[in-house]
């Protein structure tokens, strides 16, 4: 069956009237419409310590208030809101305090994710976080908990690795933020450990080379040449000789690869550039760090129902807030799906009832 032009029109303009019900939707549902800027800064819109402080205090009071009315509360008070407080505590901190840092995210991890101060930005980054935890083997042989590529990746945490190089160098390069001034360095992450467990062990090491019984000085890296002369022991070789991938490239393709080369370095040096003028401007510096290996001071070493609970409490934290506000506290992403595909399921039936009316008239 072809389709008339005004036919278009009209599916077209039903198609945008479902996309804009599906958006203003998820905006009531997620919390869009409430920002915490306003909660976290001055006046001038710069970054408040205090009223973050506080902004979090309350939020946390109010999710201990609800928790204190219910019955198991009593038996377990002690020992469930005591980590549990400062550790949701200093995620909210991490969180919103990174948050008001525009494209900080890119600049650290080379990836596009676009800062918001929306609770449910909030939300999708601890869900995020919490999707990643396993549990892996500790130095001492217990258990501990870890995300799996590491807390460097995640958002909040994406800044100590600048921070913390640049508080003990005084510079700063987007090239080393990858390395052992990380939270978590590469070799010690869940997700390579595999990997570098293969290498050998400094003890094999020794092993090996006592088993092979020889011992180089540094007259065997020299041999005599039939001149009686000492000669390197290894090839001597001029530069020219050196083979490279780019030799197996036309003219053409070797100077597209360099300009693509020059670019990414320009690229770098921008990030670089950038990030090293947001970290000078960032405030509280220390305490920021010190939030963060805290936080993965208490996340490793909490039992495992601390972990497995993160997001929802998390959740439950924010929707108590936002309730105070009178704003629909739905702030999880598949439950507002939920809620419109029932929305749209009566609409649908309705449809689908209609165009059989018409079909059967049709006959």
């Amino acid at each position: 069956m072809e389709l008339s032009k005004e036919k278009l029109e009209i599916y077209e303009k039903n198609l945008q009237s479902l996309q804009e019900a599906a958006d203003e939707l998820m905006r009531r549902m997620k919390g869009y419409d409430y920002s915490y800027r306003r909660e976290i800064t001055d006046r001038k819109g710069e970054y408040c310590p205090e009223k973050l402080h506080g902004l979090v205090e309350e939020m946390l009071s109010l999710w201990e208030e609800k928790l204190r009315s219910k019955p198991f509360f009593k038996c377990v008070a002690k020992s469930y809101l005591q980590v549990r407080r400062e550790l949701y505590g200093l995620y909210l901190y991490l969180t919103m305090r990174c948050s008001l840092c525009p494209e900080g995210y890119f600049c650290v991890r080379g990836s596009g994710q676009k800062e918001r101060t929306d609770f449910a930005f909030l939300l999708e980054q601890a869900k995020r976080f919490s999707r990643s935890w396993c549990i892996t083997d500790g130095p001492d042989g217990t258990s501990q908990n870890e995300p799996h590529g590491g807390y460097d990746e995640h958002f909040g945490f994406h800044l100590y690795s600048p921070i913390n190089h640049y508080l003990t160098f005084m510079e700063l390069s987007v090239r080393n933020l990858d390395d052992d001034w990380a939270l978590t360095p590469p070799h010690l992450r869940a997700g390579n450990r595999q990997f570098y467990s293969r290498a050998v062990e400094p003890e094999e090491t020794e092993q090996l080379e006592e088993a092979d019984g020889t011992d180089m000085d540094d007259e065997d890296l020299f041999y005599e040449d039939d001149d009686g002369g000492m000669a390197d022991a290894f090839y001597d070789f001029e530069e020219d000789d050196i083979w490279t991938p780019l030799d197996e490239l036309d003219e053409e393709d070797r100077a597209a690869w360099w300009e693509a080369e020059c670019e990414q370095q320009r690229e770098l040096e921008e990030r670089n550039m950038y990030l090293l003028q947001l970290v000078q401007r960032f405030e509280g510096l220390d305490e920021y760090c010190s939030a963060c290996r805290r936080f993965v001071e208490l996340f490793k070493e909490a039992g495992t129902e601390i972990p497995r609970d993160f997001f929802q409490d998390l959740e439950d934290i924010v929707n108590l807030y936002l309730a105070q506000r009178k704003i629909a506290p739905l702030a999880d992403t598949d439950k507002a799906l939920d809620v419109y595909s029932r929305i749209c399921e009566g609409p649908l039936r309705q449809a689908r009832s209609y165009g059989r009316g018409l079909q059967w008239r049709a006959l």
